[in-house]
């Protein structure tokens, strides 16, 4: 059995299943709550407390984010200034920036306000919100959804190669990946990948990125770079690199 905690007050208990133990509740009052669980024991454990969870409770009085970027059609990986205004501007918390599905990042509201400045390396059209995230006086709020359409990649032709120091790695150790772009004068961003699947991604500097990788499954693993190309040069992919994880 673990007891749920709301500082010294209980909360509820919950029965553990396949080592979890789950509790819905809800708060009534605004402010930072600690919380905790205590795990009660049994006839071959000692029983222990977790670490406190800090929330926050936001207030009942609502909020409205509005997002302005400083270009609605910037071209293929130029700046964007992200900015959003959050009313009332006495609101404090942060703001959460993302493109769809994906984070661009967060900022600390400071009167009323909070921006970013970002790149995009995909062409066409980008889905960007801002997430206000609430305060103990307000309650949160998500931005209108801005469309920015990015401008097209070059028609010059670029070619780019995937590197690593050994073509063997034990399991758990990590490899540097290397990416060379020709011509070393493209920018861009490079993504690395095992098969399908996005290891991470890295932005060009003098015609090289990097990317630090760990494997923890043995075998053979196909890896590749993807080049998102500029507004002078085409996108490209390099052969596959085997490396064994031993």
């Amino acid at each position: 059995m673990v007891t749920f905690y709301n500082g010294s007050k209980s909360l509820g208990t919950g029965t553990l299943s396949s080592g979890t133990a789950t509790l819905k509740t809800s708060f009534s009052t605004a402010g930072t709550l600690s919380l905790t669980a205590t795990y009660g024991g049994d006839s071959n454990y000692a029983s222990s407390t977790s670490s406190a969870l800090s929330i926050t409770v936001t207030g009942e009085t609502a909020s409205t984010t509005t997002l302005t970027p400083s270009s609605l059609s910037p071209a293929l990986g130029a700046s964007v200034n992200l900015s959003a205004s959050v009313s009332p501007s006495s609101a404090t918390g942060t703001v959460a920036f993302s493109n769809g599905s994906t984070a661009l990042g967060t900022q600390t509201l400071s009167a009323g306000t909070a921006a970013i400045s970002t790149s995009f390396w995909a062409p066409g059209d980008q889905s960007i919100t801002a997430f206000y995230s609430g305060d103990t006086s307000y309650a949160g709020s998500t931005s209108n959804e801005v469309t920015i359409n990015v401008g097209p990649h070059g028609s010059t032709p670029s070619s780019v190669s995937l590197s690593a120091p050994s073509s063997s790695v034990n399991a758990g150790n990590t490899v540097v990946l290397t990416a060379a772009i020709t011509p070393a004068s493209a920018t861009g961003q490079i993504t690395f990948l095992d098969g399908t699947t996005v290891l991470g991604t890295a932005l060009l500097s003098s015609g090289t990125a990097a990317f630090t990788q760990g494997f923890s499954t043995t075998g053979s693993h196909s890896l590749t770079a993807q080049y998102s190309g500029d507004p002078t040069y085409e996108p490209a992919t390099s052969g596959a690199f085997t490396l064994t994880v031993n």
